[in-house]
This record gives structure tokens, sequence and C-alpha cells, in this order.
């Protein structure tokens, strides 16, 4: 397993076209593996993150990527930037019961509603209030094998950011809601937390959202 990080040049032309539209960014990613088959074992996660004043995108991968044609694109080719990549299996195999983690996720959360009739399925509607959007990620935490701590002040996570992106997907317009979190975790269960990471937290995986990254407190 990898984990990589490109720097973007938010100043660029393709570059603000891409963080506008998901499709873009996720077809940038894809093309920079070999002979991807969409297995369920390939999984490729990608979020933008912003760190002061930089941009970034952070991928994680099974297999080792070669960026060169999203630094051309969209990153800083004339200077000595471009990109970083790490073997991130060790740390995965490391991670035991009981583990305090910072952690920082975004994510598209959202809950169906049922239909009136039977013969159809439930709406799937975003969830648009902070309230609502760090309900989803506590109500999830026991299934994904982490628990959120609580104290007097209320859990220790926040949503940090949140962004509504509306980007056309053939003759369709796509909304997407998502909400960055970031706080402290602790593993209950190592082995399904293990595999929470790897294959991503919520929907809307390929644009973006899912990636949970996590280091030790």
């Amino acid at each position: 397993m990898y984990l990589s990080r490109i720097e973007l040049n938010p100043y660029r032309r393709e570059t603000i076209r891409a963080m506008g539209s998901p499709q873009i960014m996720h077809a940038a990613v894809m093309t920079s593996f070999s002979a991807f088959d969409g297995a369920d074992d390939d999984r490729v996660l990608w979020r933008i993150d912003r760190v002061g004043p930089a941009t970034y995108v952070l991928v994680q991968s099974h297999r080792k990527p070669d960026f060169h044609h999203m630094v051309e694109q969209f990153g800083r080719p004339d200077s000595c930037s471009s990109w970083d990549t790490i073997d991130y299996s060790s740390f995965l195999e490391g991670i035991s019961d009981g583990d305090e983690m910072m952690f920082r996720l975004r994510a598209n959360p959202v809950h169906s509603v049922s239909s009136l009739s039977q013969n159809s399925r439930g709406k799937v509607v975003a969830h648009v209030t902070v309230q609502q959007q760090k309900a989803w990620l506590e109500e999830r935490s026991e299934k994904l094998g982490f628990d959120i701590p609580r104290s007097e002040q209320g859990p220790s996570f926040d949503v940090v950011s949140r962004d509504c992106l509306r980007f056309k997907r053939g003759d369709k317009t796509v909304t997407l809601n998502t909400a960055t979190f970031e706080g402290v975790l602790k593993v209950t269960d190592a082995e399904i937390f293990r595999n929470s990471l790897i294959s991503g937290i919520g929907r809307a995986k390929a644009y973006g959202c899912g990636l949970m990254t996590v280091i030790r407190t």
C-alpha cells in the first residue's frame, strides 16, 4: 500500500478547472496507474488537501504510481517540486486495538429517505448541517472499527470545512456535498479499522471522498 502527495499550483487554469470537477481530477489520478482494472483489491482513494498556503492531492493506492503527467498538468513543472510516495503497508500492519490517533477525513455524508412506493428505492439525500454530518460519522464509527472519545465539551472531532460542488457527468449535473472531519479517535477493532482505511469510508470515493489518514497521538 502506498500513500502519495502531489503539490498543485492552484493558480493554473487547468488546476482550477480540475479542482472544481472531481470527475476530471479522478480521471487524472487514475491515469497514473498502468493497466488499472477496477477490481476491489485495486482501490484508489484520493482527496484534495489544503495545508496552509499549499494545496495537494493525496492518493492512497495498492500500486506505486507515476504522477509525471499530473505535475505537468496541475503542478509546478518548472520548479524542483514533484511528488512524494511512501510505503504505507508497515504503518497499517502496526495498528493495534487501543491506539489513539489523530485523523482527517473528507467524506460525503448522506442518508436514504424512504420512498412512498413499495417498488422504489429510497432517495439518497445529503446531510447539510454540521450537527447532521458529525452524527453521520459517530453513528458509523463502531462498524468502522473505532470509537470517538467524548468529554464534557462534546466529541473529540469537528467539521473543519464543507463544500458543495456542481459538475457535469455526461449530460447530467452532479451535486456533491462534502465535509472534512478532523479530530481524535480510538481503535476498537484493528482489523476492521485497517480494512476501513484501505476500502474508504462512505460514498463518492471516485470523487475525492472516503480517504481517512491517521497519525498516532
